[in-house]
């Protein structure tokens, strides 16, 4: 896809400024109209829907647009995930260091092993969904979750209200593919997830070093990359429930 000059020179200014939050907007008829950036993070960006609106009714959007303050116009890994959910290409443009690059929409998939933290994307519940999907067949709903949903009693608890639904039932031993649930402070509720792993902590979907140890479990920390560790007596301390998949029974 090629960028009209005057539809660059509309990019770059729009970021100018937005800047330091995220600009976006979409191109219509090879023309930049700019949206507005509903996200509430400074580092994302959330086209407004009336905005979308308003630009389909001047022809087919041809692209989705945003930048990369203080960075490069590489897509993030929150870009990679999006990008093949809209079937468009992507033009990021970087500022105050000026560049824009297109980005066609391909597929892509987190690594189960240090996997990027983001909330509702990539965290400890999406470690689950996706392990069991790649590793085993099995699809696992999502739930829509507020950050830090576990500090306050009033808010539903994600795990403990739906692993039944799911078609998990609480177990008293472990065994390979079991789901540990934990409470790690501060918390009203359990608010972790273990994949417990076993002796080897291998995977099947994905190449894995050997990891020194046994009792394994993969599981991704709050704010941190996904990882395999072993269940110690840190763990072991935190964990309140063990769930099994009934297939696996």
């Amino acid at each position: 896809m090629y960028i009209l000059k005057e539809a660059r020179e509309a990019i770059i200014n729009h970021a100018a400024a937005c800047y330091p939050r995220e600009s976006c907007g979409v191109i219509v008829n090879r023309t930049y109209i700019e949206c507005e950036n509903i996200a509430d993070s400074e580092n994302e960006f959330v086209i407004s829907p009336r905005d979308i609106v308003a630009a389909e009714a001047f022809g087919k959007i041809e692209a989705i647009v945003h930048s990369h303050p203080d960075g490069s116009t590489k897509p993030s890994t929150f870009d990679l995930l999006q990008m093949p959910l809209h079937g468009l290409p992507w033009v990021i443009a970087s500022y105050p260091e000026v560049d824009i690059k297109v980005h066609k929409a391909k597929p892509y998939s987190a690594p189960l092993i240090n996997r990027e933290y983001i909330h509702g994307v990539l965290d400890c519940f999406s470690i689950v969904r996706d392990y069991y999907a790649r590793e085993l067949d099995i699809e696992i709903d999502n739930f829509e979750r507020l950050d830090r949903w576990w500090e306050n009693a009033a808010n539903a608890d994600l795990y403990v209200d739906n692993f039944a639904s799911q078609g998990f039932v609480q177990v008293d031993n472990l065994q390979r593919h079991d789901v540990i649930l934990c409470r790690v402070q501060p918390t009203a509720h359990v608010n972790h997830a273990l994949i417990y792993l076993g002796d080897d902590g291998q995977l099947t979907s994905e190449k894995s070093e050997a990891v020194i140890g046994d009792h394994l479990v993969l599981h991704h920390p709050y704010r941190r990359r996904s990882r395999r560790e072993i269940y110690g007596n840190v763990w072991q301390e935190r964990s309140a429930i063990i769930v099994r998949h009934k297939s696996l029974m």
